[in-house]
């Protein structure tokens, strides 16, 4: 049970599926201000080169003009209408959005002991870069964790296409699962808030689609540094850990999408963050310890060794994530993907003579 699950009336707790009550909407909202307000007072920028691209391109966009000509700006239209109204708002207002999306996101979906990863070398550099990734990959993820049918579905997927590169395997999967389920709503929410965007931005189609795929200087994912080669082996590990969870098809998009992108940077692994909301503390710990362990041995020198550290944080997470939903077994959410207790027992299964193994045997 989550902390604002919890705030639910004594026998009303929410099934899976079920739209949340107005109480526990008006209490996520309350949450909402009062982190958010707390951390715009207290939170200084580091720096905000990413910050002032998207805000030059939203300038252009607002004066009738094509947000594309400004350098490095390459948001998709929809998310350029997403991100609009905060043109005029200074950079500690991003950062305050950044950061208490994530931290009511988990109160909401984790455990408050998740809060811990606020500290993970992962989120600082979030922090640092001043790009608003997670205004729209946490909104996201949230949103398709809190309504994961229906219209709350189709927004979800709006704000995680503003980002593809780094959640692109969710969303095939989940499209796929919705396809299934016959949820037709998602379609036809994100289509039409597509193409209303892709018509109200001012720039030649062909502009954007150009600026989306120009040829990569550097990048974390691991089909750009070890191959397709490494890529396989590092999906196989993935699936090998994960087999007994394989049903929490959303921490694994999140995880695959990361060793099949062709382009993310340090900040884009802050998904791995969210798959941990429902850890225990001790996987938590263990974790975050993990994280500023790889960071300092690999993230100090500037496009060096960065890729082995990203790398090591996914695979770490590939065993540490919990899954994130009930499996037909009747598994709670939570259920560590990987026991090594668990496999300790299945192997001593495995070794050990059935003591009826030999019955019905007869000697001449």
């Amino acid at each position: 049970m989550t902390i604002l699950n919890a705030l639910e009336p004594r026998g009303e707790q929410p099934s899976v599926g079920s739209p949340p009550s107005y109480r526990r909407l008006l209490m996520v909202a309350l949450t909402f201000v009062v982190v958010f307000v707390a951390v715009r007072v207290a939170i200084r920028p580091i720096n905000d080169t990413d910050y002032q691209i998207y805000r030059d391109g939203l300038e252009h966009f607002w004066q009738g003009q094509s947000p594309y000509p400004v350098t490095g700006y390459v948001l998709p239209p929809w998310a350029t209408v997403i991100l609009a109204p905060l043109v005029n708002q200074p950079l500690e207002v991003w950062l305050a959005l950044t950061v208490t999306i994530f931290v009511v996101s988990v109160l909401d979906q984790g455990s408050p002991v998740a809060l811990l990863l606020l500290l993970h070398p992962i989120f600082l550099t979030l922090i640092a870069s001043s790009n608003p990734e997670w205004i729209f990959i946490g909104t996201g993820v949230w949103l398709l964790e809190a309504t994961p049918r229906g219209v709350g579905r189709g927004v979800a997927w709006v704000f995680l296409a503003s980002k593809p590169q780094t959640i692109w395997l969710l969303l095939v999967f989940d499209g796929i699962v919705a396809l299934r389920q016959r949820d037709w709503k998602p379609f036809v929410v994100a289509g039409g808030w597509a193409v209303i965007a892709y018509l109200i931005t001012p720039m030649p189609p062909q502009i954007w689609i150009q600026r989306g795929t120009t040829g990569l200087n550097w990048s974390l994912p691991i089909v750009y540094n070890y191959g397709v080669i490494g890529a396989l082996l590092v999906t196989a590990f993935i699936l090998v850990v994960r087999w007994q969870r394989r049903n929490d098809y959303k921490t694994l998009g999140l995880l695959l999408s990361l060793v099949w992108t062709p382009y993310v940077l340090q900040y884009a692994f802050t998904t791995l963050l969210f798959a941990m909301r429902k850890a225990s503390w001790l996987r938590i710990l263990v974790f975050l310890a993990g994280g500023i362990g790889l960071a300092y041995l690999f993230w100090r020198d500037f496009h060096v060794n960065e890729q082995a550290g990203a790398a090591g944080m996914l695979l770490l997470a590939a065993i540490m994530a919990p899954s994130n939903v009930r499996d037909p077994r009747g598994t709670q959410p939570g259920t560590p993907a990987f026991s090594l207790s668990a496999a300790a027992a299945t192997l001593r299964r495995r070794l050990t003579p059935h003591p009826h193994a030999d019955r019905g045997t007869r000697t001449v």
